[in-house]
């Protein structure tokens, strides 16, 4: 059995970036809260956890100290809540997040209808709705947007969450266009990581006879490219670890593919490569 590792696979910028700093903070403090995971990987988180970072769910909940901001950014009005108490803070929010944000707000204080490509509950969603004001909605798809009865002759902005798919965000801005806005700005807020990371897994998914995603089931990027990848072949899977691995998948294959996550460590899916090619696929 042959495995064929695609070009773009490990910690993506901000993610590598995020993980490093809270790295040195618990070199230097010893322990630290974060709000939140400060990635989408539950083993990255773990080891960080045992090292002394505590991962809460409210403010309410820190302890004095360092407080660390997750790489998917916070809510404006979260921020100023933090700022009135008395915690050291580490934002490792993405500086691709950080530009979304500012696009957001700018849309929204310049008067215009926000339309924000992504999942509601995706904390960095949820954070670029507040930074685009009153006037913004979220939507998963071109069917969420038809569901928004939009208004014709009005100024639509639209961007997307960064790791969204392109082909989702086109579909949604001509979708906008349908809708006859008076006027409309695009911006294309999806980081460059993940459009290379999603082209990639597209062009390898067609080329293998069986597809492994590795990354943290409640990654949002991982996620996409699955989808991406079930596109093309409909033998894709998702894992987090080898422990999801099952033998009936690779029965009469000869060439698998391996992607991954931007928040999945390359280092892991190395070895584990190294490891397949020595002992064989069981």
């Amino acid at each position: 059995m042959r495995l064929k590792l695609a070009k773009k696979v490990g910690f993506c910028f901000g993610v590598r970036r995020a993980v490093k700093m809270a790295e040195e903070v618990l070199k230097k403090e010893g322990r630290a809260n974060s709000l939140g995971s400060i990635i989408h990987n539950k083993q990255v988180v773990e080891d960080l956890s045992a090292r002394g970072l505590k991962v809460i769910k409210s403010i309410d909940d820190a302890d004095s100290g360092v407080l660390i901001i997750s790489s998917h950014g916070i809510s404006p009005h979260l921020s100023g809540e933090i700022l009135k108490r008395s915690l050291k803070l580490v934002d490792t929010t993405c500086p691709f997040v950080r530009n979304a944000q500012k696009t957001a707000r700018s849309l929204g204080e310049d008067g215009y209808t926000v339309i924000i490509v992504g999942d509601v509950n995706h904390p960095e969603v949820k954070a670029l709705y507040d930074f685009a004001g009153k006037l913004a909605h979220v939507v998963k798809d071109a069917l969420g947007l038809k569901a928004l009865k939009l208004k014709p002759n009005i100024e639509i902005g639209v961007l997307s969450q960064t790791t969204q798919s392109m082909d989702n965000f086109l579909n949604v801005v001509k979708a906008i266009i349908d809708a006859k806005p008076k006027n409309l700005k695009v911006f294309n807020t999806i980081c460059r990581d993940a459009q290379v990371r999603q082209a990639a897994a597209r062009d390898i998914s067609g080329e293998v006879e069986l597809m492994l995603v590795v990354g943290g089931k409640n990654s949002a990027n991982t996620k996409r490219l699955f989808e991406v990848c079930k596109n093309t072949l409909r033998k894709s899977y998702l894992i987090e670890t080898e422990g999801d691995l099952k033998s009936q998948w690779f029965k009469g294959v000869s060439v698998v593919g391996i992607t991954s996550g931007a928040s999945t460590q390359s280092v892991k899916i190395i070895r584990r490569k190294k490891r397949t090619r020595k002992e064989g696929c069981k």
